[in-house]
């Protein structure tokens, strides 16, 4: 490595924070603490931002010449592990969100949501864009068709086709209240009619979405009852999340003793890891909860605006159980599925918080099931991908939450009119239905003080029950959705950042810019064909503003570097070429080989004759004057025939032919330019005799070959130049004039070139030093066509 490209103590400082803090950000993949990931996050972006400078100057030192596109690079990886790093801690930043929300500063709170804006902005899309996903997939299952009257003509009922027809609803509407004549809530004798009717069908389980929490003394005893000889009547109930209501709950301890035979035993949960967001549970009255079929809380987690897209399946409880230990309860919906499937929901199922659930010991067993497609009832095992194992593993997260695979929007599952089903169904009719779950609840009642039990979903506002309906089809449709793993998003970020800001630093704009969208659309489209075919979510809106920042910032890290470059090309050359040959340079930067590389060349070396005793005569003041005019001429000369000036030392000029910008014919046009020099030297001579100044003569050597012709230098002070053996040889044949009594000495090589159109006479055959051949020389006298004089020159514009 050069001494200028050496690393700097403070280079290898930069270097080393920047790849601690890559390793931070990537902690997240190794550990599923969400607080050290977070702190990790955090670290790693501060690092890698307090560097960012530092290593693009490192990036600088070593790759020069390619600085434009490792920068760009640069900038994409800042980019991406920025946005890898958001979308990795989208849960943690919500959940912050939620603590300060709750907490008594109305001023804190404001003052989170304006700064976390820009932050949680990205992840109001990407739930907003996992819903649209879902909402592709279709809204309207009911189709109903108004007569001239007013009245339906008629009413057909469209299911999605992967709505489970053994899910079914009996939903309390408003219709069902005004043909009660009831207000809400309604008597409980009517769901032991429904209890009672299903009392001997086979196999079939009535879920109540409907708190059994008030004594009723008539209701209960004929509510008891029924679900007392009943064995597929279960209940849900609430959980609350203060614990200062515990007080208010009336005979709490019988009834968490009644719910304790459900609380879940096989439970794993490393390092504490599950969150509690609920408090305790308030099971049914015990003369209900003591005889039932079972018992699940129903609390579904909202989180701010978004659409509710998990169902709770498992509740965390601290300090629950008669001892204060933790406790781990089952959903209705857990228990639900369970009844489903005939399995104990206490021995045959093992929990580990933030992975799974797993339902063990699935009995073979065969069902009937109808389907509305042939219109034929088919038999299928029981469960819907048999495995050899007999089990079902469920995805679920810290909360206990498992994602809602939503087959459609409201009214996708066969619902019945509860007036209907509770006064007009008998035994008979029940026991038409077999293996299925009847999803007793409120369904978009509104009348007679009933409660609104609507919640946000993909499609706009849905019906509570609606919600436990899809979670209980992504079960026994075995149809989980997935996410990409932290691994995989961090593919997807890097890889996407990396090869858009690699087209879009070595493209030019238009061109980047249309890369720029086939890369969006490609990626969207991956995005949306892996959900629709795999449930399979990817990050999309946080990808697409991750592309959009990293095209413009580097397209503008373009701009400024290019306007840098011109820049320094225009200060760089436009003091010895002409700004024709800047004008090819900023045409094509590239032809300046920063560093230097081979090119061939014609090197020019001039020298004033008898310098020291001209200096001798003149004040300094006299001599300055005289030599600033000679070598203004000289360098104009050179200069409009496009040479370019290498630099002065004292009184001699050297320059050369072929760079920066490749001249094919270098050779003639340096023995033109020497050639018109001195016959301007010659009106020079005559002016400086008038004034009676000393005349000056000067000498010149050609000398055409390789050398390497770049910036060279330290990293402190850098200029454009030349070396090697040519330009040596170069200046040997600048002083040989000296011997031979000659103006104009060029080598063999140089005449080999030009031999043609120029009249040369032959020196000598000499042995240069550093040379194992003798060189041929030739005086240079004159040019076969002296129009070429005129011809090559281009007038020198002044900006």
């Amino acid at each position: 490595m050069s001494q200028e490209k050496k690393f700097t103590v403070l280079d290898i400082v930069f270097i080393v924070l920047a790849t601690l803090g890559t390793l931070s950000i990537l902690v997240m993949a190794f550990f599923n603490d969400l607080a050290i990931s977070f702190l990790a996050s955090l670290l790693g972006i501060f690092l890698l931002l307090i560097s960012s400078y530092f290593i693009y100057k490192v990036i600088e030192k070593i790759t020069s010449k390619n600085r434009q596109k490792f920068g760009s690079l640069w900038i994409a990886f800042l980019f991406s592990m920025t946005f890898f790093s958001l979308q990795s801690n989208f849960e943690t930043i919500l959940r912050i969100s939620e603590l300060i929300k709750l907490s008594e500063s109305s001023v804190a709170t404001i003052i989170t949501e304006i700064l976390s804006y820009p932050i949680t902005f990205p992840i109001n899309l990407e739930e907003q864009s996992i819903s649209w996903r879902f909402s592709r997939r279709g809204n309207q299952s009911e189709i109903e068709h108004e007569s001239e009257s007013g009245k339906i003509a008629y009413f057909q009922y469209n299911p999605p086709p992967n709505a489970r027809p053994d899910i079914q609803i009996i939903g309390v509407t408003t219709e069902t209240l005004e043909k009660l004549q009831e207000e809400w809530p309604i008597n409980w004798a009517y769901y032991a009619k429904i209890i009672d009717n299903f009392n001997q069908s086979k196999g079939n389980t009535l879920f109540f979405d409907i708190f059994m929490l008030d004594y009723k003394p008539k209701e209960t005893e004929i509510l008891r009852k029924s679900v007392a000889n009943s064995d597929n009547a279960i209940f849900d109930y609430p959980m609350e999340t203060k614990i200062k209501l515990k007080e208010s709950i009336q005979n709490l301890d019988k009834r968490l003793a009644a719910l304790s035979k459900y609380k879940l035993q096989n439970v794993i949960d490393p390092d504490d890891q599950g969150i509690a967001w609920l408090r305790f549970a308030v099971p049914p009255i015990t003369q209900i909860g003591s005889v039932s079929a079972g018992m699940g809380f129903a609390n579904i987690k909202k989180i701010g605006n978004f659409a509710t897209r998990k169902m709770p399946l498992v509740a965390k409880l601290y300090e629950h159980g008669s001892n204060g230990e933790t406790e781990y309860y089952p959903s209705i919906g857990y228990i639900a599925i369970c009844k489903y499937y005939g399995v104990d929901v206490v021995k045959d199922t093992e929990v580990k918080m933030g992975e799974y659930i797993k339902i063990k010991n699935i009995p073979q067993k065969t069902i009937k099931i109808f389907n509305p497609k042939t219109f034929k009832t088919e038999e299928k095992d029981i469960m819907h991908k048999p495995n050899p194992k007999r089990e079902i593993t469920i995805p679920i997260d810290l909360y206990g939450q498992m994602d809602i695979n939503f087959v459609g929007g409201w009214s996708s599952f066969k619902y019945h009119e509860f007036f209907e089903v509770a006064t007009e169904w008998d035994k008979e009719v029940a026991s038409q239905f077999e293996n299925s779950i009847f999803l007793v609840a409120m369904y978009y009642a509104t009348g007679r003080s009933a409660p609104k039990d609507l919640h946000a979903s993909p499609y706009g506002e849905m019906s509570g029950i609606e919600f436990h309906a899809h979670s209980l089809n992504t079960v026994l449709n075995q149809d989980f959705v997935a996410y990409s793993s932290v691994l995989l998003n961090f593919l997807f970020f890097v890889g996407f950042a990396l090869l858009l800001g690699y087209f879009t630093s070595i493209l030019k704009t238009q061109f980047s810019s249309i890369t720029f969208i086939l890369m969006i659309i490609a990626y969207s489209f991956f995005a949306l064909y892996t959900f629709e075919s795999f449930n399979f979510v990817t990050p999309l809106p946080t990808v697409v503003i991750m592309g959009i920042s990293v095209f413009f910032t580097i397209t503008a890290f373009k701009v400024i570097t290019e306007e840098a470059h011109v820049k320094y090309i225009k200060t760089t050359f436009s003091k010895f070429v002409s700004k024709d040959i800047v004008d090819e340079l900023l045409k094509d930067p590239e032809k300046i080989a920063l560093g230097g590389s081979k090119k061939e060349i014609t090197i020019f070396f001039s020298d004033v004759r008898g310098f020291t005793t001209i200096s001798e005569s003149l004040s300094p003041e006299e001599l300055v004057k005289l030599l600033n005019e000679y070598l203004s001429a000289m360098t104009e000369i050179i200069i409009e025939l496009k040479g370019t000036i290498d630099k002065y030392m004292g009184d001699a000029i050297m320059a050369f032919w072929g760079a920066p910008v490749p001249l094919e014919d270098h050779a003639y046009y340096a023995c033109v330019a020497s050639l018109a020099q001195f016959n301007y030297l010659k009106e020079l001579q005559k002016g400086w005799r008038e004034k009676n100044l000393p005349v000056i003569d000067i000498g010149i050597g050609l000398n055409t070959g390789y050398a390497i012709v770049g910036n060279m230098g330290s990293s402190h002070r850098m200029e454009y130049t030349c070396m090697g053996d040519t330009i040596n040889l170069g200046s040997r044949l600048e002083g040989s004039n000296k011997t031979y009594g000659t103006n104009i000495t060029i080598s063999e090589y140089t005449y080999e070139k030009v031999k043609d159109r120029i009249y040369a006479r032959e020196l000598d055959l000499v042995k240069v030093k550093g040379k194992n051949l003798p060189v041929r020389i030739y005086e240079l006298i004159g040019l076969v066509n002296d129009k070429d004089m005129d011809l090559l020159k281009k007038p020198i514009q002044k900006g």
